[in-house]
């Protein structure tokens, strides 16, 4: 008797090796898994993208603050560098004004006055204008009654005023005083530029008591120079 053996899953199996064989089947599902991963890939990617837009964000934030901070911080910087810029100007000024005017008297000093002070400043005077020439004589005319009068604007005029302060020692310092007044008078450049010298106080120091030394009478003094407006 001879045996038969039937397998009945050879056609399953023929079915499915033919399938495997297909080549639209794999390409199908290598599609499938590429779109799987550009899919992740893409999520992934939008997450990275967010995250660095949002420190883009506060970076400028942070940027924008700084700027700011610099420009208050460069405001105030050149305020104080223009406030000290005038000031070395008001300073260079002033040194030549000093050192001309101190050029001038230096020599007209006697050795019997010294001098403890001396100030220069400049004064600046606001002189109001006149009427015009003829104005009174126009105005009182009958037929010129209505007619306004000319004023000038005022004028502002700057001086020179200096002012020093001294004591004069001698035997009879109120002399010496009047010498040194005549000497700043007479003298050709320095009366030249100053337009009145006037002695303001004058005041005769307490002589010591001290008999070990030989004390001469002194007198404080205070000498103002208006000079001429300066143009």
């Amino acid at each position: 008797m001879t045996a038969i053996t039937l397998n009945l899953l050879a056609e399953e199996q023929l079915a499915e090796q033919a399938s495997a064989r297909d080549p639209v089947k794999s390409a199908a599902a290598i599609g499938a898994t590429l779109l799987m991963l550009s899919a992740l890939c893409g999520s992934l990617l939008w997450v990275v993208a967010g995250q660095r837009r949002t420190e883009v964000n506060l970076l400028k934030v942070r940027w924008d603050n700084v700027r700011a901070q610099q420009a208050t911080s460069a405001g105030t910087d050149f305020k104080s560098t223009k406030s000290y810029a005038d000031d070395l100007v008001a300073l260079s000024r002033a040194r030549t004004l000093y050192a001309r005017q101190l050029a001038l008297i230096k020599d007209l000093v006697p050795d019997s006055v010294q001098l403890s002070r001396i100030n220069l400043a400049l004064n600046t005077e606001v002189h109001e204008g006149a009427g015009a020439a003829g104005g009174d004589a126009l105005a009182s005319a009958g037929n010129d009654k209505d007619k306004p009068v000319k004023t000038a604007r005022p004028r502002s005029i700057e001086r020179l005023r200096l002012q020093l302060d001294g004591k004069a020692v001698s035997s009879h310092p109120e002399m010496e005083v009047d010498k040194f007044l005549q000497a700043l008078r007479t003298d050709p450049n320095f009366s030249a530029q100053v337009e009145q010298i006037q002695l303001r106080s004058i005041a005769r120091s307490p002589v010591s008591s001290d008999s070990a030394s030989v004390n001469l009478p002194s007198a404080n003094f205070v000498i103002e120079c208006q000079y001429k407006e300066l143009k």
